[in-house]
C-alpha cells in the first residue's frame, strides 16, 4: 500500500472498477500530494500549502467559496 489517502483512493477505485484517469481529488496540505498524483487530475485548494499549489494539475477555488463544488458543477455543465 501507500499513503493512506491515495490508497484508499486506489482501493475504492479498484472495489468500483473505476479508472484511475477518470478520478479527481481535492487537497490542500501535503499529506494529500500522494493523492493528487494518484488521481487523474489532482486539484489543490486556492488556500493549498504552496508545495501542493505548484504540485497539482490544477487549481479549485478558495474553500470558502465552496471551490470543490465549483469544480464538480462545472465537470457536470461540460
Amino acid at each position: 500500500g501507500g499513503p493512506p489517502k491515495a490508497e484508499a483512493l486506489r482501493q475504492l477505485c479498484e472495489q468500483l472498477g473505476v479508472d484511475r484517469a477518470h478520478t479527481i481529488a481535492f487537497g490542500d496540505h501535503a499529506n494529500d500530494l500522494a493523492m493528487l498524483r494518484w488521481a487523474g487530475t489532482g486539484f489543490a485548494m486556492a488556500n493549498a500549502a504552496e508545495q501542493v499549489l505548484a504540485d497539482a494539475d490544477a487549481v479549485a477555488p478558495h474553500h470558502a467559496e465552496h471551490g470543490v463544488a465549483q469544480v464538480i458543477e462545472a465537470l457536470l455543465a461540460a
